[in-house]
């Protein structure tokens, strides 16, 4: 079995993570620096780099990451919204997990289940078992506005407040308009439908139609929605959350269609943003927004989010 390397230069942090680790049975090697997982990175071909985001954004941290092209997962344990434009430009970057331990236990382990077994969709893995699931089948463009104001509706009633409600109504109105506008693609690769109005009636066939699907474990608020061409892309995805930064040299365009608006949108609502990619069959959007903690807990947060294909 193929090890999951942990590059980090504080040891309880390198103890932390191999605890967690630990669970999946795989073989776990430590580094303390990147300079000492270039030999292990040749040798032992890990399936997983796990790296403190500092020695990540380096210039010999990404001169190592790009000769390797292992899958990185990036700890930030002090996130500042500054570090996040050198960290996306990072080519190999596939998991940003920027939540404070113990929080982040839950998210690394499932992020390493999912790639150990190739089981990547559904939002189920990242609530508690048994909950209560509710979700909208989208035939016609019109039932959009309708099917984001039972989810805000839903929200509310159930007591998470006005905050976690107008943040839930955001989220499913950008993903599902992303998923109905922009997923579409004819046999030559052009997305057909990116510059219609999007708003009024379109009826939709099988392949069109958009699921949206969502739940609540009092820990994460979860809202999901999968389109069936599969055309969201990793390239895409990294340069869409760039632009969420606002320091990038290509910042959203407000005024244009597909240019990444949605994406970054949601990206800056929630709290965990993970994409499920099945290239030429289906993508998948799961946005998890935690209820635990009040807005001004939340002001300087960075999104982590997850990047997963098969």
């Amino acid at each position: 079995m193929r090890p999951i390397l942990i590059v980090h230069g504080d040891k309880k942090t390198q103890r932390q993570v191999h605890r967690i680790l630990g669970g999946t049975f795989c073989p776990i090697e430590l580094c303390d620096t990147v300079a000492q997982a270039e030999a292990r990175l040749r040798d032992s071909n890990p399936f997983l780099l796990v790296c403190d985001h500092q020695q990540m954004i380096t210039e010999h941290g990404r001169t190592v990451l790009a000769r390797h092209g292992v899958p990185c997962l990036v700890l930030m344990h002090d996130p500042e919204p500054d570090d996040l434009s050198g960290i996306l430009g990072v080519e190999s970057l596939s998991y940003l997990l920027a939540n404070p331990m113990p929080l982040l236990a839950e998210e690394m382990s499932v992020t390493v289940h999912k790639l150990m077994r190739r089981d990547i969709f559904g939002l189920e893995k990242y609530l508690a078992w048994g909950l209560e699931m509710r979700e909208h089948t989208v035939t016609d463009c019109a039932q959009r506005p309708e099917i984001v104001d039972q989810v805000a509706a839903a929200v509310q009633d159930a007591g998470f407040g006005p905050r976690v409600a107008a943040a839930a109504s955001l989220i499913a109105d950008e993903l599902l308009s992303n998923a109905l506008y922009n997923a579409p693609v004819d046999d030559a690769g052009h997305h057909f439908r990116g510059d219609e109005p999007r708003h009024g009636p379109r009826a939709l066939d099988a392949r069109e139609q958009v699921t949206l699907r969502y739940a609540c474990d009092a820990r994460f608020l979860a809202i999901e929605v999968t389109d069936r061409y599969g055309s969201l892309d990793r390239k895409t995805i990294l340069r869409c959350l760039a632009k969420s930064t606002g320091r990038t040299a290509e910042k959203v365009s407000m005024g244009t269609r597909g240019a990444g608006i949605g994406l970054a949108t949601v990206y800056g609502t929630c709290n965990h943003l993970v994409f499920n990619l099945e290239p030429g069959v289906r993508s998948q959007v799961i946005a998890l927004v935690d209820v635990r903690f009040r807005p001004a807990e939340l002001s300087n947060a960075v999104c982590s989010f997850g990047v997963f294909a098969i």
